[in-house]
């Protein structure tokens, strides 16, 4: 799977105390996330939130789906 790229249009989101971001190499990655996935589309990390995202900031996670959504081109 060497080489592959996300192709669909993404958004990334973390809370910014989440365990996971702060895993060896996990920064490298994020800085260099737009080339892995070209149609990200946003990182989105609310502060002093952790792992759950969804259930600490329902309506920031919300928001931000509601954003990106609106941000697809209208097949319809």
């Amino acid at each position: 799977m060497a080489g592959l790229r996300v192709s669909v249009p993404a958004l990334f989101m973390a809370g910014d105390h989440d365990l996971v971001i702060s895993f060896p190499g996990t920064e490298q990655v994020l800085a260099n996330l737009q080339n892995l996935v070209p149609g990200l589309r946003g990182i989105k990390m609310p502060a002093g939130c952790g792992h759950w995202t969804q259930q600490e900031r329902p309506e920031e996670v919300n928001a931000a789906l509601l954003e990106f959504l609106k941000s697809l081109p209208d097949h319809g």
